[in-house]
């Protein structure tokens, strides 16, 4: 197995898991509190990711799960009347790798998945 195939096996690897995670903490945690919504919002799990979304009424149901949301708006639309926690402005994290993969000077892309 080339070490370019081993890389691309162990990010699929990664991802799956990392998706099998998330599923079992939906089941367990954030789908009771869809169906029955609790007239407080939890705690935030502050280990989530999160959801950014446009809808309100997602940001809405997702809030009284204890899910981290962004409610994403342009400044025209947002109500004087609605309460803005904290305004923030969207940006690339910095410890995000963008290099190209090469192999003995050589760029080889990974093909997406």
């Amino acid at each position: 197995l080339p070490f370019r195939d081993l890389i691309v096996f162990v990010a699929q690897l990664q991802r799956k898991l990392l998706d099998i995670h998330a599923l079992l903490d939906y089941i367990e945690f954030v789908h009771p509190l869809l169906r029955n919504p609790p007239s407080r919002p939890p705690s935030v799990n502050g280990i989530w990711m999160g959801c950014f979304t446009k809808s309100t009424e997602v940001c809405e149901a997702l809030y009284f799960a204890g899910v981290p949301v962004w409610l994403v708006r342009s400044e025209a639309y947002i109500s004087p009347t609605m309460n803005v926690v904290h305004s923030v402005r969207l940006t690339c994290p910095d410890d995000i790798v963008r290099a190209m993969y090469t192999e003995n000077g050589v760029a080889k892309p990974f093909p997406s998945i």
